[in-house]
């Protein structure tokens, strides 16, 4: 009996298993193991995803967990920034904004027990659809907008190597971005806390409209200084 993933055993592996992509920076030919995530180009130093990695088979094999349980938090934070940045194309203003965030959900964890996967990737994928930092589309393009947002964060999610539980997590709650409510679970105040923090250099936020003790202590500790 197969005790580690047949798909992760190079004996059951073909000639198409291992593959060159170029690098979408300097055009340089990059190998990669069907299972790698990402690859850093020898050329130039760019680090990118790799574009034919399908781990649609974690929803259903028994050795799920041996394959995208075991990436460590910075490795899976660093694979989700990745994707946002490839997302976001060059948004200097979008992508600074989704760094902010990903800092405070980094601070507020140090104190905090939540998921840290759960809370990286939500927090990372929030704004995913809007057009601008804040943006909130209206009527049926809102509607048509979060449909294919969702489709489009469950991707990136999964070329990220986000667990079955990690994925069902930040879905529901990006599905509840618009219906908040403060006796939500941790990980969704943690996002929360994280995107008002991130808005404090711009807009007076009170500290009691926080919802974690650390959330909290930040924002105290930021409006103090002003």
């Amino acid at each position: 009996m197969a005790s580690r993933c047949p798909g992760q055993d190079t004996q059951f592996w073909g000639p198409g298993d291992i593959y060159s992509i170029d690098c979408p920076k300097c055009g340089k030919p990059v190998e990669f193991f069907k299972d790698d995530i990402r690859r850093r180009c020898k050329s130039c130093g760019h680090l990118f995803l790799n574009p034919k990695l399908d781990l649609g088979c974690s929803k259903w094999c028994q050795y799920a967990e041996q394959c995208v349980g075991a990436m460590s938090k910075e490795e899976f934070k660093e694979a989700i920034v990745l994707a946002i940045k490839d997302y976001l194309d060059g948004d200097k203003e979008r992508i600074n904004h989704c760094l902010t965030v990903l800092g405070f959900v980094e601070r507020i964890l140090e104190e905090e027990k939540g998921n840290p996967k759960v809370a990286i990737a939500a927090a990372a994928l929030y704004d995913i659809g809007t057009k601008a930092v804040g943006e909130k589309p209206e009527g049926r393009r809102r509607i048509e907008e979060e449909f294919d947002s969702f489709s489009e964060a469950r991707g990136i999610l999964d070329r990220s190597g986000a667990g079955k539980e990690v994925k069902e997590e930040v879905c529901r709650i990006l599905e509840k971005r618009e219906n908040f409510k403060s006796t939500d679970d941790l990980d969704s105040r943690i996002v929360h806390d994280a995107r008002r923090l991130a808005t404090l250099r711009v807009d007076f936020v009170a500290s009691s409209t926080f919802l974690t003790p650390t959330g909290r202590l930040i924002a105290e500790e930021f409006i103090s200084t002003k």
